[in-house]
């Protein structure tokens, strides 16, 4: 795991005597004497979803804290760490899941342990950014993603199957363009590039660089609810686009130019249902994190070598975000202040610090590619050439080819779906319905909490029957199930009773049934 950029050091350590308002876990490193938590007391009462986390490496004094009056406290979470446990990071951000991380470490341990301080916090935060972003496709009950999906089953009888053109373009060079500052500036020489290098461009990319008249040959796209306007400013309706089902349907609606569906990353078992039960062939395709990950993504099937990135800084200076316009002050609690390789200070997102990783690693696994970062001034890219855009085009890209041309062939060998229009409304009514008889033994399932309260109904033999029938149910297995596994460490983690957990369950379950009928009805 390449981490490209960290905000965790020394001097980004919150100060306990300061404003703590803002923070809702208070990660420790190292247990010390039980100061640190009598200090934060006072704190961690004053509001419900209040934590402190302790990370101890020294076992023998863990084991002796461990047991301490203090460390039964619900709000307190004590952790013994291994080097390498990779799974305790996990474990840790998916309990405190959407909560505002703040570090701190006993002086004694930063003095003697600095080094290792960091890398901890670091591996946390890397996890916490990760995981928190997966998991916001489900802040809505996973409501927006299903709509979609559902919705833009009706494309896939039209749809090209993009994941057929694997290596139809070996050896083509790729030019990835972001949407960051840079991409303004880099634009003239683009338009004059559109003959020796595929372009590829999404999101706030594709506007930038047709209002300068430069056509991208794809475009991808994969955000649920990406900025209508900024979409609708796009003058890119007849170019092949790139996309997964979780994409907006409204928007994808509005697409004439050839569609090239992507399968999906492995997030939404829905997903993956549909694939099985419309037997598609291809496996998962990992689209990363953002647009520019989605269309690294996409040249690299395609086979094209070498691969160029332009207006990737993954960060910002004060002011401006993209070359479309928008500023980092109408964002600011979602930017986090970091400094690149060069010293310079950046303001950076946890999107994009996660899609630069990716690309990194995505680089790491295809050493034959050659991965060449021509973006000024913004996070390094471990694994890639760094070098400016004129000095990648004398370089790779001297070689002239009928581009538009090879991009026209390809749409005529890519593989269709045979799937009759029907199927789509078909497979609507049978999630429907599948829906409509969870919410039913959900009700049957509670009702006899009731009846046997305060026991619990779990041995009795009509409780098991009633959740045989729940878990055989397509809803159940592709989102109701998946939707728990999400959100129950954050339902539960402030309150956990065995048998409470059961009817947080259930009453989980009939609200997320609701919401997602409604969005698909």
């Amino acid at each position: 795991m390449a981490l490209v950029q960290s905000s965790v050091s020394s001097s980004a350590l919150l100060d306990l005597k300061g404003d703590l308002s803002q923070v809702e876990l208070i990660c420790v490193y190292g247990i010390g004497d039980g100061a640190v938590y009598r200090h934060l007391r006072s704190w961690l009462q004053k509001q419900e979803q209040r934590f402190i986390l302790f990370i101890e490496d020294d076992e023998e004094h863990f084991l002796k804290m461990k047991d301490a009056s203090w460390a039964k406290d619900p709000k307190v979470r004590i952790f013994f760490y291994q080097e390498g446990d990779e799974e305790l990071f996990k474990e840790i951000a998916w309990e405190f899941l959407f909560l505002k991380f703040g570090f701190f470490a006993n002086p004694e341990y930063v003095e003697k342990k600095g080094e290792k301080m960091v890398e901890i916090f670091s591996k946390m935060e890397h996890y916490h950014r990760g995981i928190d972003l997966v998991a916001s496709d489900f802040q809505d009950m996973g409501v927006a993603v299903l709509k979609n999906v559902m919705e833009n089953q009706k494309k896939l009888a039209s749809s090209l199957l993009g994941q057929s053109l694997e290596g139809m373009c070996r050896q083509v060079p790729a030019i990835i363009c972001g949407a960051g500052p840079s991409l303004n500036v880099q634009i003239p020489l683009l338009a004059s590039l559109q003959d020796r290098a595929m372009i590829f461009a999404g999101g706030s990319a594709v506007t930038a660089l047709t209002k300068q008249g430069v056509s991208p040959h794809f475009c991808a796209h994969f955000d649920p609810n990406p900025p209508r306007d900024r979409f609708l400013q796009q003058d890119a309706a007849e170019i092949p686009h790139f996309y997964q089902s979780r994409f907006s349907s409204s928007l994808l609606n509005l697409v004439h130019g050839p569609l090239l569906w992507m399968a999906e990353g492995g997030n939404y078992p829905i997903e993956k249902w549909l694939k099985e039960r419309y037997s598609i062939p291809y496996p998962t395709f990992d689209s990363g994190w953002t647009v520019a990950n989605f269309c690294t993504a996409a040249a690299v099937l395609l086979g094209c070598n070498p691969i160029i990135f332009v207006g990737m800084e993954f960060s910002c200076q004060s002011d401006q975000v993209y070359a479309a316009g928008m500023h980092a002050d109408e964002h600011k609690e979602e930017f986090v202040e970091v400094q690149n390789a060069e010293g310079a200070k950046l303001f950076t997102k946890n999107d994009w610090m996660m899609s630069a990783e990716w690309q990194a690693a995505l680089a790491a696994q295809h050493p034959g590619i050659r991965f060449v970062n021509a973006t000024p001034h913004g996070l390094t890219i471990p694994n890639t050439e760094a070098t400016s855009l004129n000095e990648a085009a004398n370089a790779y890209l001297q070689r002239q080819h009928d581009l538009s041309g090879a991009v026209h062939a390809l749409m005529q060998r890519a593989d269709g779906l045979q799937l009759q229009e029907a199927a789509g409304q078909e497979t609507v009514e049978m999630l429907i319905q599948s829906y409509k008889q969870c919410d039913k033994v959900c009700d049957a399932l509670l009702k006899l909490w009731e009846k046997h309260y305060p026991k619990s109904p779990m041995e009795k033999g009509e409780y098991a029957a009633a959740e045989h029938d729940l878990e055989k149910e397509v809803a159940f297995q592709m989102i109701l199930e998946p939707l728990w596994q999400i959100w129950k460490r954050p339902i539960l983690r402030a309150s956990n009773h065995p048998l409470g957990n059961h009817v947080h369950r259930l009453l989980f379950f009939k609200r997320a049934i609701e919401a997602n009928l409604r969005a698909i009805s």
